[in-house]
């Protein structure tokens, strides 16, 4: 396996020395700041919401919503250590104040949460899960009613067309219905190498 191959493997689960570099990209590249920014404009945050980011990475969305969230609390999991590390330090005062809220764990595992949440957020990592439309299932009770969980999505398979993204909207938007999520949305924004989708379902039940 080559060298580029062993990094473009870590985005799955970053371990060790190629994590730390994976978590580096993942901070710093500007596609992902550009479409994690843009998905968390879509969030319409409020300063009391409860918000749960599933697949952390490097702590960087997480910094970003507390920004906007300075009364109520963001909670992250992500089965990283290298990521939990890195997040921990970079949200180090918030989590301080209590404001934020990690977890090292898989979304096949879910913590117990102490209140429902009004917002669940997802970048780039559906892809890596199993049993997807159960785990939406399952991440759906954990929201208030009209709560919302959002997907998000930028292809990053090396030749990624329009197209992957557009197949990517139907396919969350497919899994989003089958787990009891209503009043689907799908936004798209232009980008480069490709273009990202945001699929947002709520919780009406």
């Amino acid at each position: 396996m080559s060298l580029v191959e062993r990094v473009v493997a870590q985005f799955a689960r970053p371990t060790g020395f190629f994590g730390n570099i994976v978590g580096f990209i993942m901070a710093h590249r500007p596609s992902n700041l550009e479409r994690n920014e843009w998905a968390i404009s879509l969030l319409n945050l409020q300063p009391s919401d409860r918000v749960l980011e599933i697949g952390f990475g490097p702590g960087v969305t997480i910094q970003k919503m507390s920004e906007i969230v300075i009364h109520g609390v963001i909670w992250g999991i992500d089965h990283s250590e290298v990521m939990f590390r890195q997040a921990s330090k970079r949200n180090k005062r918030a989590i301080s104040a209590g404001r934020v809220r990690l977890v090292l764990t898989s979304v096949s595992q879910l913590p117990s949460f102490d209140d429902p949440f009004d917002k669940i957020l997802a970048v780039n990592n559906v892809q890596f899960w199993d049993n997807k439309t159960d785990v939406l299932r399952r991440l759906r009770e954990q929201l208030c009613t009209g709560g919302i969980l959002a997907l998000v999505h930028q292809p990053r398979i090396p030749g990624a067309t329009e197209d992957d993204a557009t197949e990517a909207g139907e396919r969350f938007t497919h899994y989003l219905e089958t787990a009891g999520f209503k009043d689907i949305k799908v936004e798209r924004k232009m980008m480069k190498p490709v273009s990202t989708v945001y699929v947002q379902g709520r919780n009406l039940q």
